[in-house]
């Protein structure tokens, strides 16, 4: 990997994985997309030198400068394109860009086989061609979001497009009627529309979130949604609760008349 220096530091660049190190003390990395862009002159941060104990602001080129060949293998470019575009020019595919914010082209996402428009700005997955809802409010997801991997699990009835309800307290089977889905979290299925609105420039972190006007769903198999254990507890609860309804309805009819 190449090495950019600054002063006394020593940086290694990793296209790959959008970060650098500091060559004398791997621990120290940064993440490119925590840096001050500064567009077609590069990133700029801070770094912290131990032994003078000062922090300096390291002025890092653009990727394109620091590693032509890597950031053409990455995003499967030729070397003159490299030279003659700028890191966003090549991290963000421009076709797709276009399409986006000059012609109005919302994302989609396919779950089940039906169509979502994706539009953050309004905040709603709205179903294609199913004018009987509103779809799904991304707001209403983050209950199901995950950590782990920025997406949203969660129950989805694909009969009337909307998030499944679950009776927790109940369920003793795999619901018939509802699949278990997982898709990508609302800034990765429509980052202009999530820039537009919070009222930030419209290309703000494409380079390192993407753009992608397609997207499908996962279906997860219930077994593999942790659902067993609930259902297995509620399998034992259900006999106590079937022997306790005949005593309620008993106690019920000993009581004398209203008066």
């Amino acid at each position: 990997m190449p090495v950019f220096k600054w002063e006394n530091f020593e940086f290694i660049i990793d296209v790959q994985n959008n970060n650098i190190w500091e060559k004398s003390d791997p621990k120290n990395t940064y993440l490119l997309w925590q840096m001050n862009d500064l567009g077609n002159k590069g990133y700029a941060f801070e770094h912290y030198d131990q032994a003078t104990g000062r922090t300096i602001v390291v002025d890092l080129p653009p990727l394109v400068k620091l590693d032509p060949e890597g950031m053409a293998r990455k995003y499967n470019k030729s070397q003159e394109e490299i030279k003659t575009s700028s890191d966003f020019e090549i991290m963000v595919d421009q076709d797709l860009l276009k399409k986006r914010i000059s012609s109005g082209q919302l994302p989609t996402i396919t779950i089940d086989d039906h169509i979502f428009y994706a539009d953050a700005r309004i905040d709603l997955l709205r179903p294609k061609d199913d004018f009987s809802t509103m779809g799904i409010r991304f707001d209403e997801l983050d209950d199901y979001y995950l950590v782990e991997t920025n997406s949203y699990a969660f129950p989805y009835n694909p009969r009337t497009h909307e998030i499944g309800k679950l009776d927790y307290d109940n369920i003793t089977e795999y619901p018939k009627d509802l699949l278990f889905v997982e898709i990508p979290d609302v800034k990765v299925l429509d980052p202009v529309g999530w820039n537009r609105r919070h009222g930030w420039p419209e290309t703000d972190d494409l380079k390192w979130v993407g753009l992608k006007l397609e997207f499908e769903a996962k279906v997860v198999p219930w077994k593999a949604t942790g659902i067993d254990e609930l259902i297995a507890e509620n399998r034992l609860k259900k006999p106590i609760k079937e022997a306790a309804k005949p005593q309620k309805k008993a106690s019920k009819n000993k009581r004398g008349p209203k008066i």
